[in-house]
């Protein structure tokens, strides 16, 4: 009998250290991400993505950060206009069809 092997789970990692939520700049990211992952997770009846914050992830001069680990995908200077980005480069991750146009 041949073993399936699980689909491997995405950490999204998003900074929320002290220069990358200067003015609540990764709060807003957050905000607007975090509804979307729970979507993600609840379209495949599993938890594909992990949504996490971290204290710092060790490039603060081109914050607010997010890396798709394990895949060590990085996003810099990020807002929320660019999460669409974001949530495309996730669904290629996790082998989805690209999500509709918004």
């Amino acid at each position: 009998m041949t073993e399936s092997v699980p689909p491997q789970k995405k950490r999204v990692v998003l900074c929320r250290g002290q220069y990358c939520n200067m003015d609540r700049r990764a709060d807003a990211i957050l905000k607007v991400l975090e509804p979307q992952i729970d979507a993600i997770n609840d379209a495949a009846g599993w938890r594909r993505a992990k949504l996490e914050t971290a204290n710092c992830l060790g490039m603060c001069g081109l914050g607010p950060n997010l890396v798709i680990y394990p895949d060590d995908v990085v996003f810099d200077r990020l807002n929320p206009g660019r999460v669409g980005e974001v949530l495309a480069a996730l669904h290629a991750l996790l082998g989805d069809d690209p999500p509709p146009a918004p």
